[in-house]
């Protein structure tokens, strides 16, 4: 019995011994894709990063082109507050000189009015008394 407990560890043995090499075969295939897989994935990458880089560097153009155009339009757009401000005290100061014009032209000129409808109704009544 001890000469077959024997064979059956060396045949063990051996059977370990190959199922280890066979194992290390496979994990050297499956490296082997792995590693042409990263390859692969490398290449892919690094095409990647070779057409971001002018889209990225395009990017940053636009970003500045923009943050002058919001500087420019921020600056227009307090020139156009002063403008309707100046706008809005200019003629604030029309209509204050219009009132005061009426305040001091239109009593006169009322006065004037009634002082020329009398004299024209008492040339009508005198005209009117050579006639009659």
């Amino acid at each position: 019995m001890e000469i077959s407990v024997n064979s059956l560890l060396i045949v063990a043995q051996i059977l370990l011994v190959v199922s280890l090499t066979v194992l290390a075969v496979y994990l050297l295939v499956v490296l082997t894709k792995v590693k042409s897989m990263l390859g692969q994935i490398e290449s892919d990458v690094k095409e990647v990063s070779a057409r971001l880089i002018p889209v990225l560097e395009n990017m940053e153009v636009i970003t500045s082109k923009l943050r002058a155009i919001t500087a420019n339009v921020d600056d227009q757009m307090s020139i156009v507050r002063s403008s309707v401000q100046s706008l809005k005290q200019i003629a604030d100061n029309v209509l204050e000189f219009e009132r005061q014009v009426q305040e001091r032209v239109e009593a006169p000129v009322l006065e004037v009015a009634g002082i020329l409808g009398s004299v024209v109704r008492g040339v009508a009544a005198f005209i009117n008394r050579l006639r009659g």
